[in-house]
């Protein structure tokens, strides 16, 4: 029932009219019409984010091609993916290296950053947790591991005083035509041939890439070692198999024929779902190595995946697909970092 208001000529209704609220229709067309938004706002953003971390990788890896840059001025040669050195301090001797590494590993991100070239973090990329895989070491800190890994030295789970000399996560991973193993000597690598340092001069630096992103799975790097892992960060990815020895490139002897890239239309990569979260794609025979770089990034196709982000000899950076690296022969016509017989295919 109405009421006047005796000080003006205002109607004054029930409160509960007064005060009337959506109806259960009103209220359901509103969550209708927030729903939909979000379903079509939501893959917008998430490819934004996507594009802006991929963006964010390429000027990571952009400023390790400019710390190497710094690095060739004065050295003239590309260090080694890793060696082990002979002390604590980081002292080492590429012919004389301890075949049981009880100092760890010395990984070509520390000629960088512990020269303050790179800062630690530039070895990073927000796609991948943690920023990137883990050393082989992880160290004191909690937060260098990750769940499931083991130490490859001490066999320990958790934080101990062994550290790798290497950037804390590795998002990257080098070129093994240009950054060799430790394999310097037929003592280390168990075969008739061995690794070389690589001059800088020694190819097309604009046409060949020198390092790219990991597989974002930290798992890609490592080896079973039971129920747990053994991260191998340090390792460089080789592209290329030996037409003799296959994924042993110190098998063959010498003067024994060269490399390939092998055979298209995919050159050994498996489809995305076969790797995106496998573990052990790095030094499992038989099985090439490219199919540990990252396929993470937006692009790519239905077979091989998303993109990854290429650092060129000359230091510029592309994102692309892996396989596209492989078809138009960037990794190098020759595998730089072995002796003897190191041709890649037929000539370019």
């Amino acid at each position: 029932m109405s009421t006047w208001d005796s000080r003006a000529t205002r109607r004054v209704e029930p409160a509960d009219q007064a005060r009337r609220g959506f109806t259960l229709i009103e209220l359901l067309v509103v969550i209708a019409i927030i729903a939909l938004l979000v379903a079509v706002l939501l893959p917008s953003l998430s490819g934004a984010r996507r594009s802006g971390q991929a963006t964010k990788c390429a000027v990571n890896l952009r400023t390790v091609g400019q710390a190497m840059g710094t690095y060739l001025a004065e050295s003239s040669v590309y260090p080694p993916s890793y060696i082990y050195p002979l002390d604590s301090n980081g002292n080492y001797d590429f012919f004389n290296q301890p075949l049981n590494h009880p100092y760890g590993y010395l990984h070509w991100s520390w000629y960088l950053y512990a020269k303050g070239r790179a800062d630690a973090q530039a070895f990073q990329c927000p796609s991948m947790d943690k920023g990137g895989h883990p050393r082989t070491n992880p160290g004191r800190h909690d937060g260098d591991w990750e769940p499931g890994e083991q130490s490859d030295q001490n066999g320990s789970t958790g934080p101990n005083p062994l550290e790798d000399a290497q950037a804390p996560r590795m998002a990257f991973t080098g070129n093994a035509a240009i950054f060799p193993r430790n394999k310097f000597t037929t003592l280390l690598s168990g075969g008739a041939r061995v690794n070389v340092l690589v001059p800088e001069n020694k190819f097309n630096a604009g046409r060949v890439i020198l390092a790219t992103e990991f597989n974002k799975n930290w798992k890609a790097s490592a080896q079973s070692a039971g129920s747990t892992f053994l991260s191998k960060s340090h390792r460089p990815v080789n592209p290329f198999m030996h037409i003799g020895s296959g994924s042993n490139e110190y098998a063959a002897a010498p003067n024994s024929p060269g490399f390939t890239y092998g055979q298209a239309p995919y050159h050994g990569l498996l489809p995305r779902q076969a790797v995106e979260n496998a573990a052990e794609l790095i030094d499992n025979p038989g099985l090439t190595e490219t199919n540990a770089v990252g396929r993470h990034h937006p692009g790519g196709d239905a077979y091989v995946g998303g993109t990854a982000n290429f650092l060129y000899a000359d230091g510029h950076v592309e994102r692309k697909t892996v396989l596209e690296t492989l078809e138009k022969w960037e990794w190098g016509n020759k595998y730089y970092a072995i002796n003897g017989d190191n041709q890649v295919g037929p000539p370019w």
